[in-house]
């Protein structure tokens, strides 16, 4: 299964990947060739966690964070959970740091830099119960977590009541003057205390719950526009899409046009929505309207990302470690790597 997908904001032929028990991989060439980085990853017996998310520093691209998980668990002793949380790595992921002073577990689902400074950057960690047996089972809280020095301390942002019983999947950073990060915070097995969609305009200090039309709804993924304008969600398990054009105040539903998967928004064209559909992905481009099938494949689609610095270069990463790419908006596709045979079963 593959988890997690950027691309660098100023060169679209630089695309970092994460996977799901073998540390990261990144292709220069736009996924032509691919290096394999693990170094300073902890592991047990050469297996890593789950890499989840990862964020490129826009004002440092060298800099990169990336949310790591396993069971909800602590984050000292000996348990297999301690090898997860936030990594850091300043050489372009050629070498990780792990940094977890201050959380309360190590289960990191996002992650995202202040544009402006790479030592500020925001933290979404799930709580849970620990699904394995021994001493360290037992609840651990989750919530928001914000760092001021690179990630060697965190501090642990309240944002509404039950926060630490959530998990926050998916966090974004809108480009808007102050910029606003935006997150969903959700409870997979009560609904009822869900978070809901929050932002901050002060780079994570402070949050505020913005709509409530959503809120008890099991969104797993969301897009915004850059002017922050236009917002695209995916309900599981319902295959039509929630869209609101004002920065998520109020929200109609579309028809049902297969939403099964990650979806993004073009950068340059609030009306471009690509999304994952179950072995397809499927283009509008007027919002959820007359939506044409681009790409088919016997896959799922884990994640569609457009290149920040060429709006026109989209990625899209399957199951398996499949790797497609756009070079047209998302018009039409090529294939370009089998990750996990040309490259993890490959390079040691």
């Amino acid at each position: 299964m593959f988890r997690s997908l950027t691309v660098h904001p100023t060169d679209p032929e630089v695309v970092v990947l994460g996977t799901e028990r073998n540390g990261f991989v990144r292709s220069d060439d736009g996924g032509q060739t691919w290096t394999r980085l693990r170094a300073g990853l902890r592991s047990d017996s050469g297996v890593y966690s789950e890499i989840w998310d990862i964020d490129i520093s826009p004002s440092n691209p060298d800099i990169i964070m990336a949310a790591t998980l396993d069971s909800p668990g602590p984050v000292l002793g000996t348990a297999p959970t301690v090898h997860a949380g936030i990594y850091r790595s300043e050489d372009g992921g050629q070498s990780w740091k792990q940094l977890n002073c201050g959380f309360q577990t190590t289960r990191a689902t996002s992650v995202r830099f202040d544009p402006a400074n790479p030592d500020v950057a925001v933290a979404g960690m799930e709580g849970g119960e620990a699904s394995y047996t021994g001493p360290y089972g037992g609840y651990y809280n989750g919530g928001i977590y914000r760092t001021e020095d690179a990630g060697e301390s965190w501090q642990y942002i309240r944002v509404g009541e039950n926060d630490e019983q959530n998990g926050y999947l998916v966090m974004t950073v809108v480009p808007t003057s102050p910029p606003t990060f935006i997150t969903f915070g959700k409870n997979f097995d009560d609904l009822t205390i869900n978070i809901g969609f929050i932002r901050s305009i002060d780079s994570g200090k402070t949050w505020e719950s913005f709509e409530d039309e959503l809120r008890y709804k099991r969104i797993s993924s969301f897009t915004v526009s850059p002017d922050g304008q236009t917002m695209c969600a995916n309900e599981d398990g319902t295959y039509f899409g929630w869209i609101s054009r004002d920065a998520g105040e109020t929200w109609f539903r579309s028809a049902i046009v297969q939403v099964n998967g990650d979806i993004a928004i073009s950068p340059i064209d609030s009306n471009l929505v690509i999304f994952g559909s179950q072995g397809e992905i499927r283009r509008p481009t007027n919002g959820l309207v007359n939506v044409s099938v681009v790409l088919t494949a016997d896959v799922k689609f884990r994640k569609i990302v457009f290149a920040p610095s060429r709006p026109s270069t989209l990625y899209a990463e399957a199951d398996g470690y499949l790797l497609y790419r756009s070079d047209d908006s998302g018009a039409t596709w090529r294939f370009m790597a089998n990750v996990r045979q040309d490259v993890l079963n490959v390079q040691p």
